[in-house]
């Protein structure tokens, strides 16, 4: 098989799919990003990256024989002074002045495509990672908690035009919060002490910004989040099936929803 790149952000989902691309036949090449990859990978070659160095990247995996790679974990958007891109950097962050995280990525894709090397999507390794649709723990949502998850779909149908926001919280009718540049756990613990203990359960929805291409960013969200969503008063988490992968495998997510007294739920519909 080709030879795999794995662009590895935050989180263990990197040496999660190097494993699963070995065991389908791949000769893997960790990737690590300085300042951001904080898993381990035994057993794998690694070759740490540079977010700003674009062309040395490239360079390292031509000379590694690279073909595919997939790029997975969550990565910090550093300022441009930490950043410091190289040339090849400079004229893609060109490209994507005045647009955001989307658009940067796929001009990112267009990049190493136009050199031979092929994006793969992250839940082609984790086929059993992505949610599905249904009850999968805690109780059905009544009329109060089912109005605040149409709620917050349409706040996030509506936003996804801006690539603004993965997630929201709503409760009793109200936005409570959506998702931006900090992440699904910040967003959670900035709106604790806006959720009204005494009331409904808040709702967390998670699903892909409108148009958003799951080779590059898809919807991840694992135990550690659901454990911040109990924590914040939350009862009830939502996401898209099919379109949002699992950090942790479902019955671990289950596990933690019965933990945490979380609802988890997989809405097949994007219209609230």
């Amino acid at each position: 098989m080709a030879k795999l790149a794995i662009i590895a952000g935050q989180g263990a989902l990197p040496a999660q799919i190097a494993e699963m691309a070995s065991n389908m036949g791949h000769a893997v090449l960790i990737m690590p990003i300085e300042g951001q990859a904080d898993a381990d990978f035994p057993g794998f070659e690694s070759l740490p990256i540079r977010l700003g160095k674009m062309g040395a990247t490239l360079a390292q995996m031509k000379a590694h024989g690279v073909s595919q790679m997939v790029m997975v974990g969550k990565v910090v958007r550093p300022s441009m002074t930490a950043l410091s891109p190289d040339k090849t950097a400079l004229k893609l962050l060109g490209k994507a002045v005045t647009r955001g995280d989307d658009s940067l990525l796929r001009i990112i894709r267009d990049f190493f495509a136009d050199a031979g090397i092929e994006t793969l999507a992250p839940d082609l390794f984790l086929p059993d990672r992505v949610a599905p649709s249904g009850l999968m723990a805690g109780v059905a949502p009544d009329a109060a908690i089912a109005a605040d998850l149409a709620l917050a779909i349409r706040a996030l149908q509506a936003l996804g035009d801006l690539d603004v926001g993965q997630a929201a919280i709503t409760q009793d009718g109200r936005v409570i919060a959506i998702e931006a540049a900090e992440g699904t756990n910040e967003m959670i613990r900035r709106s604790a002490a806006l959720i009204d203990p005494d009331s409904t359960s808040a709702v967390l929805v998670k699903m892909p910004k409108t148009g958003q291409d799951a080779k590059l960013d898809i919807p991840t969200i694992g135990s550690h989040t659901l454990a911040e969503a109990s924590k914040a008063g939350i009862g009830c988490v939502a996401v898209q099936a099919g379109q949002v992968l699992f950090a942790d495998s479902v019955e671990v997510m289950c596990e933690a929803c019965k933990n945490g007294g979380i609802t988890l739920l997989g809405f097949t519909d994007q219209v609230g």
